[in-house]
């Protein structure tokens, strides 16, 4: 077998693998062999057919069998390539008139990155006083809403009210959630079917619907009474209400400065994840990757099928609008995830940043809540899970870098309405794969389907 290079396009080897005419013959016997062992030809005895027989029988499908046993030559001489960034890719395989046989191969090696000095970038952070602002206003009106007066009401349900439901769901004929009982608060956003079927719905109303859950194809049959409806009243901000949600203040004065001291605090753990996250942002602008198109094609392509496998592909083709828009979404998710990867491994590699064992089951005290597990049952699981260990050392080494780059970046200061705008630049992409909430795994709609909590 000769093995050339034709063709080199940045990280992508094409090779040539070409078997000489005696390589192939006996690639011909071998085939001869196997389809005697294994398959009857009428007129012959099991194993006795000859080799032209054998090819006239089996036509085109004949040399599917040749293929495949030079095949295993293949392998194992693409075996001895190192640092592949995906799996070898034999794009073509073919017979010569020469009677030779060549294997076309594509090589994607892992591609060159050049990665420019992060010291010195400019981030921007708003002024304390205005978030602690908006903070203190917030948290009034959340205890406004937490502490507000129900009282039973004759009319229909509308948005702002609170309504007492029992419901039934039923699911291929089988009972799952019988007469259970909610408080539902319905405001304007929340569109669950169970919310928008009881709104205009009174006291001992019943409404019937069917409901179905994304990258599932089970229908769940929802029977919903109303049993109270309930009007909100909301209490007005002053000294009384303060000393009715706290009950170590006597006047609202105090009760915002108690809110502010806990805004100081939230708002220093909220301007380190910030930071991180604009950092996160701006150092895929930092990264040159020379990557082949053919590299790029391969995991969008890999991309779709994991959408339409996990039956998320129409939501998506949905809100990108078109199959180009699409694909060119996930084209740009792909490299900037690629570039984030290079930055933040040459960056931990270049300043020695390791993660220890230690560091990943401390990380137990700050999943467990999450998780709505103790911490000691958490620190159980990461122990027993590798691929969660790896992905937790994976983030932590990634919050290390993002850090190095902050403590050398300079700041400016900004409105807080500025910094909103900020955050909202921010938009899900569709390869799902920037971010991991290193949650265990659990059945998601089996969790709603039987509460609509």
């Amino acid at each position: 077998m000769e093995k050339k290079t034709v063709n080199q396009e940045f990280n992508v080897e094409v090779l040539e693998l070409v078997f000489t005419p005696d390589e192939v013959k006996r690639a011909e016997n071998e085939a001869v062999k196997y389809v005697n062992a294994n398959y009857s030809i009428r007129g012959f005895r099991k194993g006795k057919a000859p080799k032209g027989i054998v090819m006239s029988y089996l036509g085109e499908n004949f040399d599917e069998i040749v293929f495949d046993e030079l095949g295993k030559a293949v392998e194992e001489e693409l075996k001895k390539e190192e640092q592949l960034f995906i799996p070898a890719i034999v794009v073509e395989r073919k017979r010569n008139e020469d009677d030779s046989v060549t294997f076309v191969v594509e090589l994607h090696r892992e591609p060159e990155a050049v990665i420019k000095d992060y010291k010195g970038m400019e981030f921007s952070i708003p002024k304390r006083e205005d978030v602690l602002v908006n903070y203190v206003e917030n948290k009034l009106e959340e205890l406004r809403n937490e502490n507000a007066i129900i009282e039973p009401k004759d009319g229909p349900a509308e948005i702002g009210d609170v309504v007492e439901i029992e419901y039934t769901i039923v699911k291929d004929g089988k009972v799952i959630a019988n007469k259970k009982t909610q408080e539902i608060h319905i405001v304007e956003e929340d569109d669950r079917p169970i919310v928008k079927n009881i709104i205009g719905k009174k006291k001992g109303d019943v409404v019937e619907f069917e409901r179905t859950f994304e990258d599932s194809d089970n229908v769940y049959n929802y029977t919903v009474e109303v049993k109270e409806v309930f009007k909100r009243i909301l209490m007005e901000i002053d000294d009384e209400f303060a000393k009715s949600v706290a009950s170590e203040v006597e006047t609202l004065e105090e009760l915002k400065k108690k809110i502010e001291e806990e805004g100081i605090e939230a708002f220093d753990n909220w301007k380190k994840d910030f930071l991180r996250q604009q950092a996160f942002d701006k150092i895929v602008d930092l990264v040159d990757v020379k990557i082949s198109d053919k590299t790029i094609d391969y995991f969008v392509l890999k991309s779709i099928e994991n959408l339409i496998k996990e039956k998320k592909y129409d939501n998506y083709l949905k809100q990108a609008g078109s199959e180009e828009n699409l694909r060119d979404q996930i084209k740009e998710s792909i490299i900037n995830e690629l570039k984030r990867d290079r930055f933040i491994a040459e960056i931990a590699k270049e300043n020695n940043i390791e993660v220890t064992e230690e560091e990943v089951l401390k990380n137990a005290e700050e999943l467990a809540p999450y998780w709505g597990i103790s911490v000691e049952r958490a620190t159980e699981i990461i122990k027993s899970r590798e691929d969660l260990r790896e992905d937790i050392a994976a983030n932590l080494r990634k919050n290390k870098v993002l850090d190095l780059v902050i403590a050398s970046a300079t700041f400016k200061e900004i409105d807080a309405g500025e910094s909103k705008e900020e955050e909202n630049k921010e938009v899900a992409e569709p390869s799902e794969a920037t971010e991991s909430s290193n949650e265990p795994e659990e059945n998601t709609e089996e969790k709603e389907e039987t509460t609509e909590e």
